[in-house]
């Protein structure tokens, strides 16, 4: 069977590492608009067509796997099913009853496999679950409990779709899947509860539904963390799946009497991605053999009522998020731009914390300050370099702090074009910018490397050099080790620091303790305004998405600076150079 691929984001490339494998069928096509995102996904994955035409797929494939985004499901869905080709589509397949209704109806009409890619619903133990929820062991259903959330970065697609973001859209399918398998789809009503970002985005979802003499609570998160698990009440007892229950591995069923415990296991291989993948191969091979297999799937009403309680979402989700999208905006007028730090210097144009990186950091008109990493030698030198080993970077491996500086510097950092270029020394990277710092006033923030490998005497060891350069007034310094900060601050009491941590509450839980001058956090930890004792304090935020030097990757997002909203005052950035002209 020819498979085409429509979209390039996480899940396809999920779909295509762990989906295919022991299956008869093969990836010959990948389409996005966008050909540079087909083009690096398609020579990843080694596939002869990659495309920005829908023509060149369908010329070529006999069925499709659709992972675009949300709003574009319905439309890829319909014009694959018109040109004659089976589709598995990812959730929520639609966004509206009326539109899935025309999907099913065309599949039929088309005698066409159409499947919504709930990988869930394909599964030995989910399906399991369902069939003893079923089989009368716990008495009459009278209450499904779903929950489904993870802590999601808040500069990703699930924040930043312009409409069809928020937590129930990404996982409320998820868990109206249980909801509609046990209850059925003849619901009395529906209602929502959401918690919202400063955004509008919903991070916090309750979906509550009624049924006749059952009820059913469906909670999805994005920017908070509940228990992960689905409980179904009866009338005799109750099915306890934990967290993750959509990769149903195990489950028990409880009663009245405490000890009385039955316990289930089942399979669960990979990412769950193959099932589904298997269950849609043998249902065409029941369409084009006019033959029928017991299949576990979702039922066309089933998945029509989902893309009803979806509709009902939107409805209530659209107004709110509106609302609270026009106040963003009229706020972001009397916001200022965020001021702009090269992080490793320009570290897409050139090798990172390289002079090569900070010369041209330094040249930028309108740049606020560089950052960089430190790190010791096995005899004492500081040195700039991210990472403990030289692995990523270099010609080499091990452990920096097993070489010696001689030993260091006789390492070669590909610069392209077969030039080679090489670690620096801290005195170096400060010898080259002292100029910039004195004329222009650029400030560097000196990140501490510490916090996998306790480097003893660093500090004072750094302090001592940005002393002896005369540079104190210039520098940060920053790390994700708390005692870190707090020493700089007990060798020099006036000198700036940053308190570095992949989320923005703990900044501020530590920042409180080492009083810190500054936050460094994660951007995609920020998703509302910061509390009144930190308003003040600059709040330096860094992303993980852009792409270095000659890594494969693709720049995205250009537009970190919405991120003032939540109160981020710079950016440390890979691609200075890109934010100052856009700015």
């Amino acid at each position: 069977m020819r498979l085409g691929i429509i979209g390039t984001g996480r899940i396809a490339s999920r779909f295509v590492e762990t989906a295919i494998d022991g299956l008869d069928v093969e990836v010959v096509c990948v389409y996005n608009p966008h050909g540079e995102s087909a083009e690096k996904f398609g020579r990843r994955y080694k596939l002869d067509i990659y495309t920005d035409q829908l023509e060149d797929l369908i010329e070529v494939v006999d069925c499709v796997y659709i992972a675009a985004p949300h709003e574009t499901h319905y439309y890829y869905t319909k014009l694959m099913l018109e040109n004659g080709k089976h589709v598995l589509c990812e959730k929520p397949m639609a966004l509206s009853k009326v539109e899935a209704v025309e999907l099913y109806e065309l599949a039929s009409r088309k005698n066409l496999v159409l499947m919504e890619a709930v990988k869930t619903a394909y599964c030995p133990g989910f399906n399991e679950l369902i069939n003893i929820a079923k089989s009368g062991k716990i008495g009459r259903i009278v209450d499904v409990e779903a929950t489904f959330t993870r802590l999601t970065p808040t500069n990703t697609r699930e924040y930043t779709n312009p409409i069809y973001n928020g937590s129930f859209l990404e996982f409320g399918t998820y868990g109206l899947l249980p909801v509609l398998k046990l209850l059925g789809t003849d619901y009395t009503s529906v209602s929502f509860k959401s918690l919202r970002n400063i955004g509008g985005v919903d991070t916090y979802t309750k979906a509550f539904i009624e049924y006749n003499n059952a009820m059913a609570t469906v909670k999805t998160g994005l920017g908070a963390k509940s228990e992960g698990q689905l409980v179904v009440t009866g009338t005799n007892g109750y099915i306890l799946a934990k967290s993750p229950w959509w990769m149903t591995k195990t489950f028990q069923v409880r009663f009245e009497d405490a000890n009385r415990i039955e316990e289930y296991n089942y399979p669960y291989e990979g990412t769950g991605l193959q099932y589904e993948l298997a269950i849609f191969l043998v249902a065409i091979l029941d369409k084009n053999n006019n033959t029928t297999h017991q299949l576990p799937m979702i039922s066309p009403n089933e998945s029509v009522t989902a893309a009803q309680i979806i509709d009902e979402f939107l409805t209530f989700n659209t107004p709110l998020w509106e609302t609270a999208n026009r106040e963003c905006k009229q706020r972001e007028q009397d916001i200022p731009m965020p001021d702009i730090w090269a992080h490793r210097g320009c570290s897409m144009r050139y090798p990172e914390n390289t002079l090569e990186a900070f010369e041209a950091a330094a040249k930028i008109s309108g740049i606020t300050g560089i950052e960089l990493d430190v790190q010791l030698t096995s005899d004492g030198e500081v040195v700039v370099i991210h990472d403990e080993t030289v692995d990523r970077v270099t010609n080499s491996t091990g452990n920096v702090k097993d070489f010696t500086l001689k030993s260091l510097k006789e390492l070669k950092i590909d610069a392209g074009d077969q030039q080679y270029t090489t670690i620096p020394t801290l005195r170096e990277v400060l010898e080259l910018l002292k100029p910039y710092c004195e004329k222009n006033g650029l400030l560097i923030n000196i990140e501490l490397k510490t916090s996998v490998v306790r480097y003893e005497g660093i500090e004072q060891k750094t302090c001592d050099l940005v002393k002896s350069y005369h540079l104190e007034k210039y520098i940060v310094y920053s790390s994700f080790l708390p005692q870190s900060v707090d020493l700089i601050k007990k060798i020099d009491p006036t000198a700036q620091t940053g308190m570095l941590a992949e989320t923005l509450d703990d900044c501020m839980l530590y920042a409180k303790i080492v009083r810190a001058d500054a936050l460094h956090p994660y951007i995609g930890s920020l998703g509302y305004v910061l509390p009144k004792e930190f308003s003040k304090m600059p709040v330096r935020v860094w992303n993980v998405e852009e792409p270095f030097f000659n890594d494969g990757r693709i720049l995205k997002d250009t537009h970190l600076d919405r991120y003032k909203l939540y109160g981020a005052t710079d950016i440390i950035t890979n691609v200075p150079e890109v934010y100052l002209e856009y700015i």
